[in-house]
């Protein structure tokens, strides 16, 4: 199932709207088979509170929400790149920086500045970083290793799925942080991410565009981009940014030791551009 998306953040949801969205979020499968009876019965809210939630997340009833769970269920590569390619009509890079400038503006409105400054503040005087992004994010993993190498930080690429992930997790310790991306959905690999946080103290970071996620509850410091509508081609720009900010933001805070570690390497180009060209 692709991500569920509602017009009101979860944050500024009534108690009652947050059990419904709740429930929803982690059982969206069962959704079309439920009546507002039975949702109300599983969340132990009245039935007129579920029927006055849809139209607060901007759905007409029950039935026009399960025709939008239907929608995103059949939501394939295939289609959202058809989506992109009828939307463009030709002018593909005019449309893309044109949605990658929405998706920036959004993703400035939604990250908070609070957690930036906090996730820089734990990254830099974390013993070890590690980072799990599975598929597309994997460039994501490979671009802050870069960047933060580069500054003197010791960077850990977690395996992107299977028992293989705990042969790094197994190392992370209560000096440690274990940044991850979680885009559509929580995955077993988060899941195990975040259940292991409790016993080994290791601090998490998650950077998702969700916006309802049990993830987001779980985490201590959340990142929230924006990649685009549900049908559309979803980009990197944004998270990326959130990468480059972050790189940029430790080499300021690591001050001395970050420019020590710049020039030396600055040094050791110069020593072997004869051995080592550019």
């Amino acid at each position: 199932m692709n991500k569920l998306e509602f017009e009101i953040p979860f944050h500024q949801m009534s108690k009652s709207q947050q059990k419904i969205a709740d429930f929803i979020v982690k059982s969206p499968e069962r959704i079309p088979f439920y009546t507002e009876e039975d949702i109300a019965t599983k969340t132990g809210v009245s039935i007129a509170t579920v029927s006055r939630f849809w139209k607060s997340i901007g759905y007409d009833n029950l039935k026009s929400f399960k025709k939008y769970l239907q929608e995103i269920q059949h939501s394939t590569p295939a289609r959202k790149m058809k989506h992109v390619l009828d939307k463009t009509e030709g002018e593909v890079v005019v449309q893309m920086i044109t949605s990658a400038t929405v998706n920036l503006e959004e993703t400035a409105k939604r990250i908070s500045r609070q957690a930036f400054d906090q996730a820089v503040e734990v990254l830099s005087v974390a013993d070890k970083v590690y980072v799990h992004g599975p598929g597309s994010t994997s460039c994501l993993s490979d671009l802050l290793r870069f960047r933060l190498n580069r500054i003197g930080m010791e960077v850990r690429i977690m395996a992107q799925s299977g028992h293989e992930l705990l042969e790094s997790l197994v190392h992370a310790g209560p000096n440690d942080v274990v940044l991850f991306f979680g885009f559509v959905r929580k995955s077993p690999e988060a899941t195990v991410i975040l259940d292991q946080a409790s016993e080994s103290g290791y601090t998490t970071i998650l950077v998702t565009d969700l916006l309802l996620s049990d993830m987001i509850d779980d985490s201590d410091i959340v990142l929230q981009v924006d990649r685009g509508d549900r049908d559309a081609f979803h980009s990197l720009v944004a998270p990326m940014t959130i990468v480059e900010s972050l790189s940029i933001s430790l080499a300021g805070h690591r001050g001395e030791s970050a420019m020590e570690k710049l020039q030396q390497l600055h040094a050791m180009r110069k020593h072997y551009a004869s051995l080592l060209p550019k």
